[in-house]
């Protein structure tokens, strides 16, 4: 795990002394804190239990079938089959227009399986989840990430993984802070 670091403006206190790590493993992730003031950004994993794997393989299996839209945001159970061939199917979605195959969604079980085993057999989470730009960590699939603060929100509407964003606000009196090594942003206006 290699961190990538850059410095930038601190949002706390406006110094260029936030000093920006940019992970790609174990997968696409950013964490932030001020050499100056002590402000910090960071994600945190989401925490899976056993009641939690359940409910992720029943939702990806109810996809799998056609039974509800791919797309957790839509939800719709109005799904028509485009096409059945043995076990691959497609899907389509009439309300929201979303398209799938059940190849996908079962790659993507096959990948919370290996994971819930992976974590069962004494592997940290943390170890398990791999994934590219913009993939979910936990099923696979391509959501796209989204910044907020300086960390890296995932909110997966496929199989509902999603991690949290911790933002650290120190308690220290900005107008007595005093860091020399680094320069204070112009204020505008």
């Amino acid at each position: 795990m290699i961190c990538i670091a850059h410095l930038e403006l601190c949002p706390h206190c406006k110094r260029v002394a936030l000093k920006v790590c940019e992970y790609d493993e174990p997968y696409p992730r950013v964490e932030a804190e001020c050499e100056c003031c002590g402000y910090k950004a960071y994600d945190v994993p989401m925490k899976l239990g056993k009641e939690d794997y359940r409910q992720i393989l029943d939702k990806l299996g109810k996809k799998l079938i056609g039974e509800v839209c791919i797309d957790d945001r839509c939800a719709s159970n109005k799904v028509i089959r485009l096409i059945k061939e043995g076990s691959y199917a497609e899907y389509r979605c009439l309300e929201c227009g979303a398209e799938w195959n059940s190849d996908e969604v079962q790659r993507s079980i096959d990948r919370v399986k290996k994971v819930q085993e992976g974590v069962k057999n004494g592997n940290r989470l943390m170890d398990m989840l791999k994934a590219a730009e913009g993939e979910c960590p936990l099923c696979g699939w391509d959501i796209g990430h989204m910044h907020l603060t300086y960390a890296v929100a995932i909110e997966c509407f496929v199989c509902g993984y999603r991690n949290d964003i911790k933002e650290v606000l120190p308690e220290v009196d900005l107008s007595t802070l005093e860091c020399p090594g680094y320069e204070r942003s112009e204020e505008t206006g």
